[in-house]
């Protein structure tokens, strides 16, 4: 299993952040951590995932970090 393997119901946790996140500027793991009931380390293992993954754009120092989705490349 390779790191881009995974679990069909994290990918679909994945999907939900990023549906989310698609109509706003800019989110931060509190956000998350209040809409989806997540935990806050759980909230920052998607976001980490999801910024790897290269979808999301992370932004600032731990306490102060946000996540803007990543521009599409052209």
């Amino acid at each position: 299993v390779d790191k881009w393997s995974i679990k069909p119901s994290l990918a679909e946790k994945m999907v939900d952040i990023l549906i989310f996140l698609n109509d706003k500027d800019e989110i931060t793991t509190d956000v998350i951590v209040s809409h989806f009931g997540y935990t806050p380390t759980t909230a920052k293992r998607y976001l980490r995932q999801l910024t790897e993954f290269g979808y999301l754009e992370a932004h600032g120092g731990n306490k102060n970090r946000t996540y803007t989705m990543k521009a599409a490349s052209q």
